[in-house]
């Protein structure tokens, strides 16, 4: 028993060890390997787990000389072994941090690309390092020398001081961290003043890391100064790296600020365009159309303000005849322009002021960049006010100049401003027929979404306009309908005609063309790296359109939607998916389900799913659509409908795994439906029920003599007596699977009206209904013992023999007559079994009456 018990510790002090080591903590993995060793010297696990650390310890062991080599020697191939070691999580003895420390962070040295990499790594590897660095810089001028050491020596090096910042344990006390915060915080923003500054992205990044993490430990330092030092970081002449850092700086500084923030941010802009010089204009502009998403209001008040826009047209038209000196000016406001665009009056604004120079950049710049974004901000706007054009013209003479621009788009700000102009043109329906017609079109935003590794922009126009090109008008139920009439009628309005490019003939054909332009394929390619809520809910968005249709279903399954919508919904379900419990997410999650029941509903589930994907893994979402949106007023009864159908497919399958999970999962919501008023949801309901009967443990929510069992009876039993034909085809076909068990024929015999709607089922005008009522009456007959003659019994007091016979006098189908005839013979074999009994036994009864006559007689 001892040794039991000893040899389980050594096990539990294994596990440990192994956690300790996955978490790179290899002294305490050590710690616990010894005492492991103690106990259980012979066990394989303890000598595994000892043989592996002591590669670790000798990896961990040569780092301390490889560094001192190359530090004091010069020796490069020892310094990269040593970068080697570190990055691969070698654990550097404990004794030896502090010689490595000294090495590496007190000694300046030339800055070189080893000596950068070694720095990054050494304090990314290990937290004892952390804490070497951490003791450094707690004094304000020491803060000061690492700081300025670490950016000289490179990106990595620099980049080291956030981790050591943001590891609470590296610190004596919290107090002593927020002051390191702060000092790092103004050392960063006083590096941003730099004029000669490169790599600003660095700074900006540790800025807005820090603000990010814990805003209130810089408080009293988010003064106006500070404030503008970030939005001077917005300018479009910077690099994308500095300004997207920048963005997430200024959006956490207004979080903070509220109503102070947006009053330095706004006086920041006037005072900018107030000097009225090309460069105090782009910093200006650059920081609005930055901000704007994140407080649209203020942004457009702001833009609004009389004489902003008016004042900014001139300047832009002197600098168009002026050969366009300052290409940077014109990008800067037509981005502004672009940003205002989410609001209305802003848009109405433009169109009214700024339309013609805009239309004069778009067809006549040389510059394929200026041309494309203001065709994007033209196709944002309505036509211009005291134009003759219509809204269709106006998007029709865009969407050709758009196209062109797009074909020849070399750079990624050509692609990104016509393709969102695109996307934005593509919602006129004879827009999409052109697009759509446009073979070389197609062909090149496809190459194009395959060529992006990132969510960027271009994809997410990209697959906005296949969005639009494949999305179906929303079907509209008779009350809405009655509502929207209401609605036009009170506020005097023709009711919208609606344009044939958009019935549902011509959708199906542009979802053909999109199917056959091989779209799915780089979807189930592109998702895997696009982990963004809005572009895995547009691509799902779009598969939920092209598995509208039947005729395209086996397609986009052969093309692998069913695991790109499997992947898309874990994703979007995982805690760390990119916004788990965000309505965004639910939705996407909703459509990407949908899309799933409608391809599930239409292929043979045994070639789609596999071992490596199971058909289990697709019950979950299936499953969701069941359930009511308890947020809605409304419920759209379609999605429910095709998820029962999409689950009654998988519950075909001959796997008792899928039934028994069918049965744990769908089944309350299942059961629910059985009772629903729509006639559809309820036949469809009833199916899956009759298919979930193969099962056992289908079997036994009807069998096991519960309460609950008997009132499921009763309700499949009503079922079987509905109007609608195929609800009572499937409730027959369950109750015939039913009673070829035992317990289940007694519970259907014990019904007060089973037996009765049994027969009824063999009265019935189908002949399909007539086979599954004859199944169900030879099953309650023929069942053994007591149950068998309670059947029979049953039948025959309601006439069962002469009902069953008049049932078959109009059938003509032989498989019909066949159970038929079996019955039949069952009953009158019984009749006849019971009549010979009887005869018997009064022949009997005589025979010993006339013995006791002649004994009389002697």
């Amino acid at each position: 028993m001892a040794d039991s018990t000893t040899s389980q510790r050594a096990e539990e002090l294994v596990t440990q060890a192994k956690t300790c080591i996955e978490q790179r903590q290899l002294q305490k993995a050590t710690q616990l390997a010894k005492e492991a060793a103690s106990l259980a010297p012979t066990n394989q696990n303890v000598q595994a787990l000892i043989q592996y650390l002591s590669k670790e310890d000798s990896a961990g062991s040569q780092i301390l000389p490889l560094i001192k080599s190359y530090v004091e020697h010069g020796n490069e191939s020892d310094g990269r072994e040593a970068v080697r070691l570190l990055k691969q999580q070698a654990a550097v003895p404990s004794d030896h941090v502090t010689d490595i420390a000294h090495l590496l962070f007190d000694h300046d040295g030339k800055p070189t690309e080893v000596r950068d990499e070694l720095t990054g790594a050494f304090v990314i590897n290990s937290a004892a390092a952390r804490k070497q660095l951490a003791n450094r810089i707690q004094v304000g001028t020491e803060a000061t020398r690492y700081f300025r050491l670490l950016w000289r020596r490179g990106q990595y090096s620099f980049n080291s001081i956030l981790p050591v910042l943001l590891d609470a344990d590296a610190w004596p006390t919290s107090e002593i961290q927020t002051q390191a915060k702060r000092d790092a915080f103004l050392l960063a923003l006083g590096k941003l003043l730099d004029p000669a500054l490169e790599h600003g992205e660095w700074s900006m990044t540790l800025i807005a890391r820090l603000l990010t993490s814990n805003a209130h430990d810089m408080a009293g330092l988010i003064d106006r100064d500070a404030f503008e030092i970030v939005l001077a970081q917005l300018d479009i002449r910077l690099n994308t790296k500095i300004r997207a850092q920048a963005t997430l700086a200024v959006a956490k500084l207004l979080e903070e600020t509220r109503e102070e923030g947006e009053t330095i941010f706004t006086e920041y802009v006037t005072k900018s365009v107030s000097k009225g010089h090309n460069d105090e204009l782009i910093v200006a502009f650059s920081a609005a159309a930055s901000v704007f998403p994140l407080v649209p209001q203020t942004v457009a008040k702001l833009f609004l303000t009389p004489g902003f826009l008016e004042g900014l047209v001139p300047v832009l038209e002197r600098n168009t005849m002026g050969q366009r000196t300052s290409h940077r000016l014109e990008q800067a406001a037509m981005e502004l322009m672009s940003a205002a665009c989410v609001d209305k009056a802003c848009r109405e604004s433009i169109a009214k002021i700024a339309y013609n120079w805009l239309d004069d950049v778009a067809h006549t710049s040389t510059e394929a960049e200026a041309a494309s974004m203001a065709a994007l901000v033209l196709a944002k706007i309505p036509p211009k006010p005291d134009s003759e054009q219509s809204s269709v013209t106006h998007a029709d003479d865009l969407s050709s100049l758009l196209v062109k621009l797009t074909m020849n788009a070399s750079s990624p700000a050509e692609h990104q401003s016509s393709i969102e102009g695109l996307a934005y043109t593509s919602l006129q329906p004879k827009i999409k027929a052109e697009i759509v017609s446009n073979t070389a079109l197609l062909k090149k935003l496809i190459e194009r979404l395959k060529s992006t590794t990132t969510a960027d922009p271009c994809t997410f126009g990209i697959l906005t306009i296949f969005s639009n090109l494949v999305s179906y008008r929303p079907a509209q139920s008779e009350e809405q309908q009655k509502i929207s009439q209401l609605r036009n009628y009170a506020e005097a309005k023709k009711p919208e005609e609606k344009d044939p490019l958009d019935d549902d003939e011509q959708v199906s054909a542009r979802c053909k063309t999109v199917l056959d332009a091989d779209l799915v394929p780089v979807l189930v390619a592109a998702a895997r790296s696009h982990y963004t809520v809005t572009i895995l809910g547009i691509a799902a968005k779009i598969l939920h359109s092209l598995a509208r249709e039947q005729k395209y279903r086996g397609k986009l399954a052969q093309q692998g939607a069913v695991k790109l919508l499997l992947q898309t919904i874990d994703r979007l379900q995982t805690p760390t998916g990119p916004a788990s419990s965000s309505d965004s997410a639910e939705a996407a999650i909703h459509i990407a389900a949908h899309a799933l029941a409608r391809i599930l509903i239409s292929v043979n589930p045994q070639h789609v799913f596999s071992r490596a994907m199971p058909a289990i893994s697709a019950l979950r979402p299936l499953v969701l659509l069941l359930t009511p949106d308890t947020t809605s007023d409304t419920r759209d009864l379609l999605p429910v409908f095709e998820s029962l159908l999409a689950l009654t497919n998988l519950a075909s399958l001959e796997d008792d795994a899928v039934k028994d999970a069918l049965l744990r999962q769908a089944w309350q919501p299942t059961e629910d439906l059985l009772l629903s008023t729509n006639k559809l949801v309820q036949r469809a309901a009833v199916e899956l029920v009759c298919n979930l009967m193969a099962s056992p443990a289908g079997v036994a929510k009807y069998a096991d003599g519960s309460a609950a069992a008997k009132h499921r009876l009763h309700v499949l039993l009503a079922l079987a007596d509905a109007e609608d034909l195929a609800t009572r085809r499937a409730a027959g076909g369950a109750l015939a699977m039913l009673t070829e068990w035992d317990a289940a024929a007694k519970a259907v015999l014990e019904h007060e009206r089973g037996v009765g709607i049994l027969l009824d089922m063999c009265g019935d005008d189908s002949d399909e209904i007539k086979h599954r009522g004859l199944v169900c009456i030879l099953n309650t007959i023929s069942a053994p013992g007591e149950i068998g003659t309670l059947g029979m019994s049953k039948v025959k007091e309601q006439n069962g023999l002469e009902e069953i016979k008049s049932a078959l006098r109009e059938c003509r189908d032989t498989n019909v007559m066949s159970i038929g005839v079996e019955v039949l013979k069952a009953i009158m074999a019984e009749d006849k079994n019971r009549g010979k009994a009887i005869t018997q036994e009064q022949g009997s009864v005589a025979e010993k009456k006339g013995q006791s006559i002649c004994g009389s007689c002697d």
